[in-house]
């Protein structure tokens, strides 16, 4: 009887239960792609990870990532999660003496890209991902489509916040990013999933990143953000470090930081999760300026809380 061994990861959080759960198959070779689907539907997380050899040079590994409904060609958590847990497991070198920073290439959908991993005694502190090119798909300018989206959150339209655009946006995974006025606003929504779904599948985008700029905590943190999946069967997701990468190029991007730059790059936090008691804090590091994003980057540490072994 076939069985394939995994891990699971709570992502972007120093303690268990809380971030994003993250389920891992470190040994995936031999799956077919039905089966990893299959398995994906069965541990019925936002994504899981299955990974593999790279046909590529100098590329450590291959990932490949799935929600409970279809292969993605990017996310976040997963990148994250996947490499603090093959750090764990001995896949990554260690930097000298076993503290101090080690950068690998891997693979995923949208092609091979940089990973930073911090060790200390031996052992993995944080996962830093550099993700693609921020971009702006579409932007929605109509106030009646406006009107519908703020609806479709259980809002006013008179909720959003009209200083910033409700954009489709990128770092390689599209979301629709929906700038709420308070931190009051955006705990009180109450999505409609099929409308939410139809309104941004149909512009082109994988989820919605509600956010607004007041935040739970003060210091580093600059936006706190809800997003929303349910085409993909997720209702709501506790911390996404793509729609996260895309919102700190598009607050850049537009100026909206209360924040100086430090070496041309910001450094900040967005706060995700709370409302489903899943807190989650996503580090950015975002070089350039405004309307000249040329860099985005996002982090943070992850807690191993199971293992196990799926049968088949």
């Amino acid at each position: 009887m076939p069985q394939c061994r995994f891990v699971q990861l709570d992502v972007f959080t120093d303690n268990a239960f809380a971030g994003n759960p993250l389920a891992v198959f470190p040994e995936a070779a031999g799956l077919s792609d039905e089966v990893m689907m299959k398995i994906a539907r069965e541990m019925n997380l936002s994504e899981t990870v299955f990974v593999l050899e790279s046909e590529k040079n100098e590329v450590l590994r291959h990932l490949r990532i799935f929600t409970p409904t279809r292969e993605i060609p990017f996310a976040g958590h997963p990148v994250v999660g996947t490499w603090n847990a093959l750090a764990r497991e001995g896949v990554v070198p260690l930097p000298e003496g076993g503290n101090g920073w080690q950068r690998i290439q891997h693979e995923v959908g949208i092609g091979v890209l940089p990973v930073d991993i911090e060790f200390k005694d031996g052992q993995p502190l944080q996962v830093v991902m550099t993700q693609g090119q921020f971009q702006i798909l579409d932007e929605v300018d109509d106030g009646h489509d406006q009107a519908e989206i703020a609806r479709a959150l259980g809002l006013a339209r008179e909720d959003l916040d009209e200083s910033l655009p409700i954009q489709v946006i990128t770092t390689g995974l599209s979301c629709m990013a929906v700038p709420i006025r308070s931190l009051a606003d955006l705990r009180s929504c109450r999505v409609n999933a099929a409308l939410l779904a139809e309104i941004y599948t149909r512009r082109g985008a994988t989820g919605c990143h509600a956010f607004t700029r007041e935040t739970i905590e003060i210091g580093a943190a600059r936006a706190h953000a809800r997003f929303f999946a349910p085409a993909d069967n997720i209702a709501e997701d506790p911390a996404t470090g793509s729609a996260c990468g895309a919102l700190g190029g598009y607050l850049v991007h537009h100026g909206a930081l209360s924040l100086e730059p430090e070496d041309g790059r910001y450094k900040f936090v967005i706060e995700q999760g709370d409302f489903i008691h899943r807190p989650s804090r996503i580090n950015l590091n975002v070089k350039g300026a405004a309307q000249a994003v040329e860099e985005v980057k996002v982090g943070g540490p992850s807690v191993l809380v199971a293992k196990g072994e799926v049968v088949f």
